[in-house]
């Protein structure tokens, strides 16, 4: 019975996941023709890496109910050690 349970729940899980929002690169950024922009999403962090980066953006970008985003700047100042992001959301 444990088994069953641990299965669902393990189901759940990976199914929750296959919701975020997917990165697309500039090529497909272009030719979005049948999606609908949702805006641009800013951060402004501390991350100690770009793929933390990409994870909040992708995170901001669920909670915007979009299913794609595109990675617009990113780049890290010298002076404060904080990572400016920002990424068009399509629906």
């Amino acid at each position: 019975m444990k088994t069953i349970a641990y299965a669902f729940i393990a189901a759940l899980l990976l199914s929750s996941t296959a919701t975020a929002a997917i990165k697309i690169d500039n090529h497909q950024a272009k030719n979005m023709d049948d999606v609908m922009s949702l805006g641009v999403i800013y951060i402004n962090h501390n991350f100690a890496t770009e793929q933390e980066a990409e994870v909040a953006i992708n995170d901001d970008a669920d909670q915007n109910a979009a299913k794609y985003f595109h990675p617009v700047l990113m780049s890290k100042s010298e002076s404060h050690g904080n990572m400016r992001i920002s990424a068009d959301i399509y629906r």
